[in-house]
C-alpha cells in the first residue's frame, strides 16, 4: 500500500486520524506532514460531508465504498469510538428496536433539549442524521416516526412502535406508583411521558421525572430538591451501547445541578452482562419490570405487548376473557387504568364489532391523495364488503366526557378516511359510515355536533 486510496481500499472507510497513524508508522513521515497530505486528498478519496464527529474529525472513504454495508458499519463504529453524540443517539434509537415516535426522540437521543454552550441540541442531531442518511422520518399514523437507516425495518416493526409505547406507559404508571409509595419523589409532582406537565430536568428529557427531597439527593445547605429520573423500554435486550445515552444524561445532569443530584433508573425487559457492568460502574439503577413489580406482572406485561402488537388477531379470535385476564394480572400496578384504558377499549370495541361483521381491522393508517394521514381505530367490513364502518374509540375514565374539541378533531379525519377507503377498488361502491364510541359521555355542545 503506497497511497491513501490503497489503504482505504484494503482496510475500508475510517477516520483520518487512523490514516495519519498509518502514514507515520509505515512511511516514516511526521504527523504534521501526514495531516497536510490528508488535507490535499482528491477523488476517489472523499471526506464525509456532514459534520458528525467531535473536534472536527474527518471520516474518509472511497467513492466506490459509499453506500455499501462496509461503509455504514465503519461509520457507526467510528461514531461510537469517538463518543459522538450522533452515534449515541443512533444507539438510543436502536435500544427501541430501531424506530421511535418523533416526540420520544428527545429522551433516547442523549442530547440537550435546550441550548447549552458547546452542546449539540436534539434538533441539530435530528437534522444532521437525516442529512447524513442515517435517519429517516416517516408517518406513523397521525404521528411521525424516526427510524434508523440504511438497514430496512419491516412495516410491521415500525407499527410495533405503538404497542411498545402503550406498554411503556403502563410500566411508567407502575413506576410512578412505586416511587410514591416509598417516598422516592414528591407524591403529586411525578410526571411521565406524554403528560402536559412533563418537562425537562435541567437540559435533558426523561420518560419519568419528579423532585425528590431524599437526603442523598440534596447537596449543600439549601433545601433544593434533587430528582428521580427514569427511562423505560418494554421490549428487547439492552447492551452496553444502548445505555450510553442514559449514562451521558445522568452524568451531565449530576455535574450541572447545583445543590442537588439525581437518582437515575433504567427499566428494560433485559440487559446484557456488559450493560449491567457498565451501568453499575456509572452509578445508575438497572432493573426489569419483573424485578420491580413481581413475576406475575412481568409476565402480564409481555402478554400485553403481544396482544397490542396483534390487536386485530386477538379481537377477532372471540376470546374477550384475555382482556379481563390482562387487567386482573396488572392489578398490582395501581396507576395502570389511565394508560390501559385506551388500548383495551379499542380491543373491546373491535371484539363487539366483529360479532356481526365478516372481518375487522385495527390500527389502519388512512392517507388521502395529498398525503394527509389519519388513524382508524377499528375498521369493520360486512359481506362482500358492501359496507364499511370506521370506528373511532375514546376510552374515558368513569364519568369522563368527550369534548367538542375531540369531536371536531374526529370530524376533520373523516374526509381523509373516506378518500383512503374510496381509493380501494373493492370499496368504491360500498356504503361508508363513521362512528364514535366512548366509555364516557359527551358534553352538551359535542353532542349537538355529533347529532347534526
Amino acid at each position: 500500500m503506497e497511497t491513501i486510496a490503497d489503504y482505504l481500499d484494503f482496510n475500508g472507510p475510517c477516520l483520518a486520524s487512523t490514516v495519519t497513524e498509518w502514514l507515520v508508522r509505515e512511511q516514516g513521515i511526521t504527523p504534521e506532514a501526514a495531516r497536510k497530505r490528508l488535507s490535499r486528498v482528491v477523488p476517489p478519496v472523499r471526506g464525509f460531508p456532514v459534520p458528525l464527529f467531535p473536534k472536527g474529525a474527518r471520516f474518509l472513504y472511497l467513492e466506490s465504498q459509499r453506500g455499501s454495508e462496509e461503509f455504514w458499519l465503519a461509520l457507526h463504529r467510528d461514531l461510537r469510538s469517538t463518543g459522538s453524540i450522533y452515534g449515541i443517539a443512533l444507539d438510543g434509537i436502536a435500544a427501541r428496536l430501531g424506530a421511535v415516535r418523533e416526540q420520544d426522540f428527545d429522551v433516547v437521543s442523549g442530547a440537550t433539549v435546550v441550548p447549552v454552550k458547546k452542546q449539540v441540541t436534539v434538533k441539530t442531531v435530528v437534522t444532521r442524521l437525516c442529512e447524513a442518511g442515517l435517519l429517516a422520518q416517516e408517518w406513523l399514523g397521525e404521528d411521525r416516526a424516526l427510524r434508523i437507516k440504511p438497514s430496512e425495518i419491516a412495516v410491521a416493526e415500525l407499527e410495533g412502535v405503538r404497542a411498545r409505547s402503550a406498554v411503556e406507559l403502563v410500566i411508567l404508571d407502575g413506576l410512578r406508583e412505586w416511587a410514591r409509595k416509598i417516598g422516592a419523589a414528591s407524591y403529586n409532582k411525578i410526571s411521565i411521558r406524554g403528560e402536559a406537565e412533563h418537562q425537562a430536568v435541567g437540559q435533558f428529557m426523561f420518560d419519568l421525572a419528579g423532585p425528590s427531597y431524599l437526603l442523598p439527593l440534596r447537596r449543600g445547605r439549601g433545601n433544593q430538591p434533587g430528582f428521580l429520573v427514569a427511562d423505560v423500554f418494554s421490549q428487547g435486550t439492552l447492551d452496553e451501547n444502548h445505555i450510553r445515552y442514559f449514562i451521558r444524561k445522568s452524568h451531565a445532569l449530576h455535574a450541572t445541578l447545583t445543590g442537588a443530584s439525581v437518582m437515575p433508573i433504567l427499566v428494560a425487559d433485559s440487559f446484557t452482562g456488559a450493560a449491567l457492568k457498565a451501568g453499575h460502574a456509572a452509578g445508575i439503577i438497572l432493573v426489569t419490570p419483573g424485578a420491580l413489580f413481581g413475576k406475575t406482572v412481568g409476565e402480564a406485561l409481555h402478554s400485553l405487548l403481544q396482544t397490542l402488537s396483534r390487536a386485530a388477531v386477538f379481537a377477532a379470535a372471540d376470546k374477550p376473557d384475555r382482556i379481563v385476564a390482562l387487567v386482573g394480572s396488572l392489578r398490582e400496578i395501581e396507576g395502570r387504568a389511565g394508560n390501559l384504558r385506551g388500548p383495551l377499549f379499542e380491543l373491546i370495541a373491535a371484539y363487539l364489532a366483529r360479532r356481526d361483521a365478516v372481518s375487522i381491522d385495527m390500527g389502519v393508517v388512512a392517507r388521502d391523495k395529498d398525503g394527509k394521514s389519519a388513524d382508524i381505530d377499528v375498521l369493520k367490513f360486512t359481506s362482500q364488503h358492501s359496507s364499511c364502518v370506521a370506528i373511532e374509540c375514546k376510552g374515558k375514565e368513569p364519568n369522563g366526557v368527550v369534548t367538542l374539541k375531540e369531536v371536531e378533531g374526529w370530524l376533520r379525519k373523516i374526509p381523509i378516511i373516506q378518500s383512503h377507503l374510496r381509493s380501494q377498488s373493492h370499496l368504491r361502491e360500498a356504503c361508508l359510515s363513521f362512528e364514535l364510541w366512548t366509555t364516557g359521555t359527551f358534553t352538551s355542545d359535542a353532542r349537538v355536533v355529533v347529532v347534526n
